[in-house]
């Protein structure tokens, strides 16, 4: 196991994090105006659940590119490793820990830019246990991942 190497990976995963979330609060505060801040008649009724649905999408392809990113750093970091068991703990951890970082800090950013046209967008707390489940099957992705790039040496 390699501290740095976990904290390497776990940095990437906030950077990339806040990246994502950035751009997730463009595309959700996007849709937000385009389906109810200036809509009239039809739009102006069901637009507060499209910019929900929009909230719900973005988050949800969020929490999903984790996974790729996982394998990906576990291939990368686990090419470095000495050995199997050391690529599995710190790929695992490293991910594992980076993605609950990347989540957090993605969905918070996405969940602080919802305007007022998102009153029944979801929240921080609704949240939570998808953000904990990806960081759960990222870690096990990396571990395998990890595990998968000592071929590599």
């Amino acid at each position: 196991m390699n501290a740095k190497q976990i904290g390497l990976v776990a940095a990437v995963f906030g950077l990339v994090g806040v990246g994502v979330g950035i751009v997730g609060a463009a595309a959700t505060g996007w849709a937000e105006a385009a389906l109810a801040t200036a809509a009239t008649g039809e739009t102006a009724r069901f637009g507060p659940v499209f910019v929900a649905q929009s909230y719900l999408a973005a988050t949800a392809t969020v929490l999903v590119s984790a996974v790729p990113l996982a394998g990906v750093l576990g291939v990368l970091i686990g090419s470095r490793a000495r050995g199997v068991g050391s690529a599995a703990t710190t790929c695992g951890l490293g991910t594992g820990l980076g993605a609950l970082a990347y989540g957090l800090i993605a969905v918070t950013v996405i969940v602080v830019s919802q305007g007022d046209a998102a009153a029944q967008a979801h929240g921080l707390v609704d949240a939570v246990v998808p953000t904990l489940a990806t960081a759960f099957v990222a870690g096990a992705v990396g571990a395998s991942t990890g595990v998968l790039g000592t071929v590599m040496r």
